[in-house]
């Protein structure tokens, strides 16, 4: 069966390309271009792999051009479809996109300003000096966390179902953390784990505030109720005075939780409301992150490629943040 949506037309139908893609005809296509750029290196990576067990050249052919598999993976990762239907709408196959997902989102990463992915790190590893955050990274000098949560199929196994299922959620879930600055801007996430894991426990084994840089505030939830207690202390002096002081290295902002049977302070109240209106900008990049379908609704591919498409998902969404407010900059020109 031909292909209903063809190169031609997206082309000649910018509003295509936006309902399908997510994306606006100049982002889709400068997208596409950085994709064909890179496209030699990456393949020529990937056939030369040391664990590959192909010889070089061997394998498959793809059967439609660069610019439809492109837009095949993002119509999947934008709308959620089932990956025949997406197959059918771009003259392709369900394997096709499936082979897509793995091939292309590796490369298509590559052109996004992804954020960086942080993994689960033994408490006696030591992280290196490129695991870190930098100030500069982080464009107000302020890290703000979250975690969030999406429902996946319920396992067979009872055990499994166990690690996966979310109390908070009431649902078998993926949990990922999710570091912003204060300008929106998605700087790091975790890889995905099961949803039984508390947002606090899963901040300490990745070691969430040893990877911030020193100097920064971090700012969180009630979930994350103890991580200021966990920042070590660093000597800072005073340059006019030559007076030394220890100091927290990372400012960590809880909100205060209310003790029982009591109630807050007016000073503890406006604290809290002040941290929530900085706060809310990170819940703003999680729902942003939602407009693409395949966050927002129930999980169907294997688990092992979730990461990867959280990490494009927040790529696109910094892409799009980036254009909004370049714009926003010129228009106040």
């Amino acid at each position: 069966m031909g292909a209903i949506i063809t190169e031609q037309m997206l082309r000649e139908n910018p509003e295509l390309v936006q309902a399908f893609t997510g994306l606006s005809e100049p982002a889709f296509w400068a997208l596409v271009q950085a994709v064909e750029a890179q496209l030699p290196a990456y393949e020529d990576e990937r056939h030369t792999r040391p664990d590959r067990h192909r010889a070089v050249g061997g394998g498959r052919d793809f059967d439609q051009p660069l610019v439809l598999r492109v837009a095949q993976v993002l119509t999947y990762l934008r709308l959620h479809l089932l990956q025949q239907g997406v197959a059918l709408l771009y003259g392709g196959t369900q394997t096709d996109v499936s082979r897509d997902l793995r091939r292309l989102l590796p490369l298509i990463a590559r052109c996004l300003p992804c954020p960086v992915v942080w993994e689960v790190t033994e408490e006696s590893q030591p992280l290196t000096t490129a695991e870190v955050l930098t100030l500069a990274e982080l464009a107000d000098q302020r890290a703000l966390i979250d975690a969030t949560e999406q429902v996946v199929y319920r396992s067979q196994d009872h055990d499994e179902r166990k690690r996966y299922y979310s109390g908070k959620k009431k649902a078998f879930t993926l949990k990922t953390q999710m570091v912003t600055d204060g300008e929106h801007h998605i700087e790091a996430i975790s890889v995905a784990v099961p949803g039984a894991t508390h947002d606090k426990k899963l901040c300490d084994q990745l070691k969430t505030v040893e990877r911030l840089p020193e100097g920064c505030e971090a700012d969180a939830d009630k979930g994350y109720q103890g991580l200021a207690e966990q920042v070590t202390l660093v000597t800072i002096r005073n340059e006019e005075t030559g007076e030394e002081q220890r100091v927290p290295r990372v400012m960590v902002k809880t909100p205060f939780k209310k003790p029982k049977g009591q109630e807050l302070t007016d000073e503890q109240q406006t604290f809290n409301h002040q941290l929530g209106a900085i706060r809310v900008r990170v819940e703003h990049c999680l729902g942003w992150v939602k407009n693409w379908k395949i966050i927002a609704t129930r999980f169907r591919c294997a688990h092992s490629i979730y990461t990867r498409i959280m990490q494009v998902v927040c790529g696109l969404v910094n892409g799009q943040t980036h254009r909004w407010q370049a714009a926003k900059a010129t228009a106040a020109l």
